[in-house]
């Protein structure tokens, strides 16, 4: 009763706590896996391979894939099929997966490649798993979450997978490394048995009225249009993807930036690196009550803008204790961004269209992110290219210049979206749109 206290979701409903451990645990064994399947390829199977980084990069590739190519196409069938059951099949399906792939280990005499492919196989068939199951769990959430506890859901939301991915990240080596692959594999396989658990035991009254047609092709552009056509989640939309432009180059830069522009020792960079989940936490426990005041729309675009401020004064800093301080700020905020985008999400979008359109955004992260990564590796060998030492510490070091880049970017989109959303409320004050309003006419044109 004292945790429940603390963490007010928690009292939301018995149905809300069973969601709520489903997804901690099955997120809990993807984290797992993904860091475990990372160190069994560069220990054990190819330590010394002069093919290794293109080895790492194609597990990495196994599990980028399908959020872009069967994400979207999930959520059309999360939305047709009957959410509940659709969770229960896709955790018996991810049990059956890890289960063949503790008997090659167990069992089978497989040389290395075999086990490597087999683990390229089963990371790409867990997260198509996953594509399915996570915008069905959204659905249902959307209906078990009273309007007015939605903040509270996302707060308890975030905690829980910031703290899952930080010890499902770091449990996964520890794991392998002590006991070897089958026990990391075991866990997997309890994580995602505990998740159908959970999923048997929610009420099966909560079900989304369909709002499909039945033809795919239909079904999917009509939730697609659905997303641009009401002004709220165009906004969400863009603000992801002004966000996966800002991770892209960070997710390549900011490590190089602290390691070789700082001088920070590996040690000291464990410490840094931690300071944004933690940040998540800090703001997961106590934003709740300040996202209440401002209001969840007032807060989502100052937030954005925000994060791009903070990371401008991370590519400023010289010293690792304030670059420290720095990056939990920017936690703290990334956190308030997240928390404010699901009760957004679940007050603009109707029963029977949230497993579309919850699909759109993953994949337009993943893509925007993707194409900045790229477009950050070639700057850098572009900038090699014309004598420009990277990390020099100089202002202009192109570490310190990709990350301010990618934080004027999130400044820029922040201030666009916000003339958007001005400019979207002037023009509903005489016709407020509706998503039921803009879809009943492509519903009734597809019936008829």
């Amino acid at each position: 009763m004292a945790l429940i206290g603390r963490f007010g979701a928690l009292s939301i409903s018995a149905d809300y706590r069973r969601l709520w451990l489903a997804q901690a645990t099955s997120s809990f064994g993807e984290y797992l896996f993904a860091s475990t399947g990372t160190v069994w390829v560069a220990v054990q199977l190819f330590p010394a391979s002069p093919r290794l980084p293109a080895l790492i990069g194609m597990v990495i590739l196994a599990a980028s894939v399908p959020r872009i190519v069967i994400g979207p196409i999930a959520g059309v069938y999360a939305d047709r099929w009957n959410s509940r059951k659709t969770m229960i099949v896709n955790d018996w399906i991810r049990v059956g997966i890890f289960a063949m792939l503790l008997g090659v280990v167990e069992f089978g005499a497989a040389s290395p490649g075999r086990i490597f492919a087999a683990i390229v196989i089963c990371t790409a068939l867990s997260e198509v798993c996953a594509q399915f199951f996570n915008p069905s769990r959204a659905a249902v959430m959307h209906l078990v979450v009273p309007s007015d506890r939605r903040i509270e859901a996302a707060s308890m939301s975030m905690f829980s997978l910031t703290g899952v991915a930080i010890v499902a990240t770091g449990a996964g080596p520890a794991l392998f490394g002590l006991f070897g692959a089958r026990i990391a594999i075991c866990v997997c396989i309890a994580t995602y048995l505990t998740s159908y658990v959970m999923s048997v035991r929610v009420r099966g009254r909560y079900q989304p009225e369909r709002q499909t047609a039945g033809r795919f092709r239909r079904d999917f552009s009509d939730g697609a249009r659905s997303v641009w056509r009401v002004p709220m989640l165009r906004v969400v939309l863009l603000g992801a993807c002004f966000y996966g432009v800002s991770l892209g180059i960070n997710s390549s830069v900011l490590a190089l930036f602290a390691l070789k522009t700082l001088g920070v020792s590996p040690e000291h960079y464990g410490l840094l690196a931690m300071m944004f989940p933690v940040g998540n936490l800090v703001s997961a426990v106590f934003g709740v009550s300040l996202i209440r005041r401002v209001g969840v729309n007032r807060a989502y675009l100052p937030a954005l803008s925000a994060l791009g401020l903070g990371y401008i004064a991370y590519a400023c800093v010289g010293q690792l204790v304030t670059a420290c301080v720095v990056m939990l700020v920017c936690g703290s905020i990334f956190s308030v961004y997240i928390m404010c985008q699901g009760p957004i999400l679940q007050e603009s979008v109707s029963a029977g269209y949230m497993g579309r359109i919850s699909a759109v955004f993953g994949p337009m992260v993943t893509i925007t992110s993707a194409a900045a990564t790229l477009f950050a590796s070639q700057m850098l060998s572009y900038s090699a290219g014309q004598g420009l030492t990277a990390g020099d510490g100089s202002w202009g070091d192109p570490y310190r210049l990709l990350i301010i880049f990618g934080a004027a970017f999130l400044l820029a989109g922040g201030g666009g979206m916000f003339l958007v959303r001005t400019r979207a409320n002037r023009a509903s004050r005489s016709t407020p749109p509706s998503l039921s309003e803009t879809t009943a006419g492509s519903l009734d044109e597809v019936g008829s």
